[in-house]
């Protein structure tokens, strides 16, 4: 008789183990998504000024039309609702930052142009938010990552149908011009 009660205390035991188990995931999942709506808020903020950024170079500008046109290219990207496209397009922007201030020095009217200046500061506060939402993004799928894969949580993992998330590192190519970048420093 003690044996009965003794594997029933065990698959109760179990059973709200599994309950704790399955709701840490849950909550996981939905932080996760709270995180990335973070990085698209801005992505998508960022997205607005473009086209304002874009209409104030056209102004001051007369043959940087390559420029414009990467810059149109990249928008479109980060209103995309792939994670990963969305991210591609916002390194993109990034990276064409330097282009624009190289060309706001061949251009020195664009340079004292009050809202080419608005738009490039609320570029670079866009910049430093997604950082820091891609940031918490990226310690929550780490969390959600790790936690699927250890023993006994990836049991239930398991049978939740749940697989690692992708985390945003910078890319190869950020890395490279950042060691070069200290490099040349020194």
């Amino acid at each position: 008789m003690a044996a009965i009660y003794i594997l029933i205390a065990a698959v109760v035991i179990v059973f709200f183990w599994y309950i704790s188990v399955y709701n840490r995931f849950k909550r996981l999942q939905v932080t996760i998504k709270e995180a990335w709506s973070g990085i698209d808020v801005q992505l998508k903020r960022k997205a607005n000024i473009i086209p304002n950024l874009v209409d104030t170079l056209k102004m001051q500008m007369k043959f940087e039309n390559d420029l414009l046109t990467k810059l149109t290219e990249a928008r479109s990207g980060l209103v995309s609702g792939d994670r990963a496209e969305a991210m591609r397009a916002n390194d993109a922007v990034t990276k064409l930052i330097p282009s624009i201030h190289a060309v706001a020095e061949n251009y020195p009217e664009l340079g004292t142009n009050k809202s080419f200046l608005k738009l490039m500061e609320d570029v670079r506060d866009c910049e430093d938010k997604v950082t820091f939402a891609r940031n918490r993004y990226n310690m929550t799928v780490a969390r959600f990552n790790m936690d699927i894969q250890q023993i006994p949580a990836s049991f239930v993992a398991g049978r939740m149908g749940l697989v690692p998330e992708p985390m945003f590192e910078i890319t190869q190519e950020k890395r490279e011009e950042a060691d070069n970048m200290r490099i040349g420093q020194l």
